[in-house]
């Protein structure tokens, strides 16, 4: 059943069946409401084999990104991911049924299991509140029984025309200061200064083509600007990272917890938090919108 959230200038459709996503999210521009979120037409896309990994804005939990090989070890022991994919990549949720655990006016809360796919009893649990000018996210990965590792993060892919404007001529501002060395868009923990295509500055994005990870941000936020929208995303956790992705006909600001392959990268700011019973690993955004002139 989906579910539709609506404010003064903006409305929310949000899909529990279909990963518990935000399948659009539609703000109004000068007098007309218009898509921000490049997604399917037809919901029963998401069901395609590949399909849950595009479009819309899903949720990535009890990891975000990839892991190598789907290995890891926790606490001496060695753990295997499949998550029916080639590689364990954005987690075990984005393809599940969630659980519409509350509603109230423009404020709705959804939870999923991990399931026999993770070594430990959790799930995840999200909370959407749509207001005039925001959406406000919260992302929970909760432990039941015992501590483990845990990341988490939203995968939102954006359109680059909003309403027929240049798809080259949008503006991605990210005020980080370092982004990960990456080896097959696997981090090992090293860090390198922003240099060339991926200074993300406020200048058009172009035919740019990143898969980066960005930390040390400056403040925990990005900013992208369309020629008629400016829209800002925080990121709320101990340790901000933000991933960017710019195929042709889309682009993805992902607030995360933590770096690609956080499970196998022992420095504390880039790996992994830990979830456990009473204390789960939480992630926070909030996007405000602006109509500019």
């Amino acid at each position: 059943m989906s579910i539709e959230l609506q404010a003064p200038g903006a409305r929310a459709m949000i899909e529990p069946a279909a990963g518990g996503r935000l399948h659009q999210l539609f703000v109004t521009i000068d007098g007309t409401e218009t898509p921000l979120l490049w997604s399917p037409d037809d919901l029963s896309a998401y069901a395609d084999a590949d399909a849950p990994l595009y479009g819309g804005s899903y949720p990535m939990a009890p990891w975000p990104n990839r892991l190598a090989g789907g290995r890891f070890s926790w606490n001496g022991h060695d753990y295997q991911m499949d998550n029916g994919r080639d590689l364990a990549i954005h987690g075990l949720v984005c393809d599940r049924p969630w659980e519409v655990v509350a509603r109230a006016g423009r404020v709705v809360e959804l939870a999923c299991a991990f399931g026999d796919g993770w070594p430990w009893e959790g799930r995840a649990w999200q909370r959407f509140e749509l207001g005039p000018g925001f959406l406000s996210l919260r992302l929970d990965v909760r432990s039941a029984r015992e501590p483990f590792p845990a990341g988490s993060g939203w995968h939102p892919w954006f359109r680059r025309s909003l309403a027929g404007e240049d798809p080259e001529a949008v503006r991605l501002t990210v005020p980080a200061e370092r982004q990960y060395r990456l080896t097959d868009q696997l981090a090992s923990g090293e860090t390198v200064a922003l240099a060339g295509d991926a200074l993300l500055d406020g200048s058009p994005l172009g035919g740019r083509r990143l898969d980066e990870c960005y930390t040390v941000l400056r403040e925990p936020r990005s900013v992208i600007e369309w020629p008629r929208l400016r829209l800002e995303m925080t990121v709320e956790c101990p340790f901000p990272h933000v991933q960017v992705y710019t195929p042709p006909d889309a682009f993805c600001v992902e607030p995360q917890t933590c770096a690609p392959n956080a499970f196998n990268i022992a420095d504390p700011v880039a790996g992994a938090g830990v979830a456990a019973p009473g204390r789960a690993l939480s992630l926070a955004s909030r996007w405000t919108w602006a109509v500019t002139v």
